[in-house]
């Protein structure tokens, strides 16, 4: 089983996502599990390996406008960005 790794400020926005949005927190936290667990580049959320100048990272959906942009190895999930669609990051 992989674990997490929260670069930058996503640990800040996980935490303020679940004070103020308790059904998107638990979304992602269904997502994450499931990356954690299985196969992180399939399942909930339609994941999508980015392009171009995201070459190499991932995004999921947690809803029509939030996404999490991360990357995966063996060992780790690394969570880059959570919240809004990844033009915005």
């Amino acid at each position: 089983m992989r674990s997490l790794v929260f670069e930058g400020n996503t640990w800040a926005a996980y935490e303020s996502l679940r004070l103020k949005d308790k059904k998107l927190h638990k979304t992602l936290c269904k997502i994450l599990k499931e990356m954690l667990r299985g196969d992180a580049g399939s399942g909930l959320g339609k994941p999508e390996s980015l392009k171009h100048n995201l070459s190499g990272l991932w995004s999921r959906r947690i809803s029509h406008k939030d996404r999490i942009i991360y990357k995966y190895d063996e060992q780790y999930v690394y969570i880059f960005a959570i919240g809004g669609h990844y033009d915005q990051f």
